[in-house]
């Protein structure tokens, strides 16, 4: 089975499909509270944002959404929703998209998109620490940003990486959330559906003929 080898190709690329991995920006004015809103793994928020949904849905929800072209291409779009902390990617038909990998924001405000009132179902959020993670989900099946193990030595005088993601996947891993960690502290989670963002982002390279 060519499953979990395109899996973890995937995970790896989509990396930088979540929500950006940049500074803060300036804090704005504080916006009111809102009630939390629970994530469900592997899913996100069923009846707001979820994998699965048709982008016409969503932002029909969301009119001051912004969307564009991922890469400028017709079966795929990126897409911010602002009022809510959330960063998507839409993918399929031209015309029938649906949301294949979904960001939400727990902690902080960054370019274009807000911090939301996020916990998952074991109450990981905003707030919350890598030790937290480790103790509602166990053990990851991945781990990236690590310092390199075995052979391989960090350069001297390097750090390690101040921003992991713990990844965590479904029963068959076709789709596979994650807890962006940065300085121990959860930041952000990202729930992406592999085989159609292999399909629509990834894409196999051509045959030959």
């Amino acid at each position: 089975m060519s499953i979990p080898w395109r899996a973890r190709r995937t995970a790896a690329i989509l990396l930088l499909l979540g929500l950006p991995a940049v500074a803060r920006a300036a804090g704005g004015p504080p916006k009111p509270a809102q009630p939390p809103r629970t994530i469900e793994l592997h899913i996100g928020v069923p009846g707001l944002v979820y994998i699965g949904q048709p982008l016409k849905e969503l932002l029909k929800k969301f009119p001051k959404a912004e969307s564009s072209p991922f890469s400028g291409q017709q079966d795929a779009m990126s897409v911010k929703v602002e009022e809510i902390g959330v960063s998507c990617i839409a993918v399929g038909d031209p015309g029938d998209l649906k949301l294949a990998s979904v960001g939400f924001n727990l902690d902080g405000v960054y370019p274009g998109i807000a911090e939301g009132p996020y916990r998952t179902g074991k109450g990981i959020g905003k707030g919350s620490t890598v030790n937290d993670l480790l103790e509602a989900y166990g053990r990851p099946v991945e781990i990236s940003g690590e310092r390199p193990r075995g052979p391989s030595r960090p350069r001297p005088g390097s750090d390690p990486p101040k921003r992991q993601r713990y990844q965590y996947a479904n029963a068959d891993n076709t789709v596979r959330t994650y807890f962006l960690v940065d300085e121990n502290r959860v930041t952000q989670i990202v729930v992406n559906d592999l085989r159609p963002l292999d399909q629509h982002i990834v894409k196999a390279s051509p045959k030959k003929k």
